[in-house]
């Protein structure tokens, strides 16, 4: 629906509006609800507001074609500015769909919320909603995400901002574009997965153009410093397309960030529809907004970037590690395995490379006259990748749940093996899996496995085989992975032995 003047829309909506649900069949359109709260009321200032926000006497950034973006969603005189370097890139590209993702602050429900309704207005007018995608989207097929106006809601009390706030802009940037807006009540594993399917399933099918909006800030009212130190990991992991690092961290409450499920499904359905990059744009503070004084010991944490794909074709996921390093590393994992028994510290010598000061998870596997003695390791770190091995050593000689600890008598006859993961990778087909190039893990409600690259060819399994006998060491049914609530991912791994 193309968008219509202000007075024209707002004299219309003083008769279609009521307080019953759009199955009633009078209720098309979202009113604005926090103009002059969150951003200008005004036509004109609203207009001016943008533009200075948007930056038009600066060179774009991102060359590229952009699936996804994140971008903040306080006031405008707080965060308007952060968002703006992200939505300025959008000028002059053709998008048949923008689909924005926002979290709930006002309402708690499972899963997500497609609008049931045909568009949500700002004082620049009507951003109409392709019914279409918002229908095949919430097509009724998973419980997790349903065609609704549940955290849409404009009557009574605190009324949702998070995806208002972002249509201005898209107005602005996008002229004519419909919309389709999406609440997550609930930011969790299944919701997020559920999401992302339905998403990714519905945009191939009618095979659209979208670009993915994903409404979130990050930490809340803590000082400047403290919150720099939580935002800047994220950002840190945002910039490396590592979204598995960011889904663990958030949803696990180290990290923050009100929109955290709507920025790992972005970044989950960007990648699906052909990005292989990201880009932050800048990261700042409710205490550094050049329009307002805000008060620099409660601040909150603003980040705006893309996510796009930079005709590459590819995406750098492993260390550049040459063979003095990768001596280096063995060293230490020896060094580690000898610590953890010895119950002694291991002592690392400084070592230039910045490539093993960066964040890569490893494991070490054990093995005693060719027999498995341990593995163990991790997911993904937040340390560098040293600190990765000298861990993984440690758990491998003293934690692997299936044998008793390295005795001192067995140091000299263990065999070493340290492998560094790249960043996991969301698929959505098994047939997406090769057999030698890639670990999977599994992750279905409560359980997870994860089999390392090299396990498949030393078993002689198929990746039928491979997923059960995952599934089994999840302690599932052999069958599980093909659940449509199963999860799975891949990583690609550098093996020194």
């Amino acid at each position: 629906m193309k968008y219509i003047g202000a007075i024209v829309i707002m004299a219309a909506l003083t008769s279609t509006f009521c307080q019953d649900s759009p199955d009633a069949g009078q209720i098309t359109y979202r009113p604005a609800t926090v103009a002059g709260a969150f951003y200008p009321e005004n036509i004109d200032s609203l207009k001016n507001s943008i533009n200075e926000y948007l930056l038009p006497d600066e060179p774009k950034l991102i060359k590229g074609d952009i699936i996804g973006l994140v971008v903040p969603h306080a006031g405008y005189v707080f965060s308007g500015w952060v968002a703006g370097k992200a939505y300025r890139e959008l000028e002059g590209k053709k998008y048949d769909d923008i689909i924005i993702i926002s979290p709930s602050h006002t309402k708690a429900f499972q899963g997500s919320s497609v609008f049931k309704g045909e568009g949500y207005t700002t004082p620049l007018g009507v951003a109409g909603v392709d019914l279409e995608l918002a229908k095949e989207i919430a097509d009724g097929k998973s419980s997790y995400v349903k065609y609704s106006l549940d955290g849409h809601e404009w009557q009574g009390g605190r009324t949702e901002h998070a995806i208002e706030v972002q249509v201005p802009f898209l107005q602005v940037v996008q002229p004519n574009t419909p919309i389709i807006p999406i609440i997550m009540g609930s930011q969790d594993f299944p919701t997020v997965d559920a999401l992302v399917k339905s998403i990714v399933k519905a945009v191939r099918k009618l095979r659209k153009k979208v670009l993915i909006v994903a409404s979130s800030d990050l930490s809340h009212f803590h000082n400047q410093r403290t919150a720099e130190s939580i935002d800047t990991p994220f950002v840190r992991a945002f910039s490396k397309f590592d979204y598995f690092k960011m889904e663990m961290n958030l949803f696990s409450d180290r990290w923050e960030a009100c929109g955290g499920g709507p920025i790992i499904a972005t970044m989950m359905i960007a990648e699906q529809l052909g990005a292989n990059s990201t880009y932050p744009f800048l990261y700042a503070t409710s205490a550094n907004s050049p329009f307002i004084s805000a008060d620099s010991s409660r601040v909150v944490g603003y980040c705006s970037g893309a996510i796009y794909n930079d005709m590459s074709g590819k995406l750098n996921i492993l260390p550049n590690l040459n063979e003095d390093d990768k001596k280096f590393i063995m060293d230490v994992a020896k060094k580690s395995v000898k610590a953890a028994v010895t119950n002694t510290e291991v002592e690392l010598k400084d070592k230039v490379n910045s490539e093993l000061n960066d964040e890569y998870a490893a494991f070490v596997t054990l093995k005693e006259d060719g027999i498995l003695r341990g593995c163990m390791g991790q997911t993904f770190t937040t340390s560098s990748l040293l600190n990765a091995v000298v861990e993984a050593g440690r758990l491998a000689a003293t934690r692997d749940p299936r044998f008793k600890p390295v005795s001192k008598i067995e140091l000299d006859k263990l065999e070493y093996e340290v492998t560094i993961l790249s960043r996991f990778k969301k698929i959505l087909s098994d047939k997406e899996i090769e057999i030698g190039r890639d670990g999977v893990y599994l992750r279905l409600g409560n359980s997870a496995a994860l089999f390392l690259p090299q396990v498949a060819p030393e078993q002689h399994w198929n990746t039928e085989e491979l997923l059960e006998n995952l599934c089994s060491k999840a302690r599932l049914p052999l069958d599980a992975y093909k659940s449509p609530d199963a999860e799975l991912f891949i990583f690609q791994a550098m093996i020194i032995d």
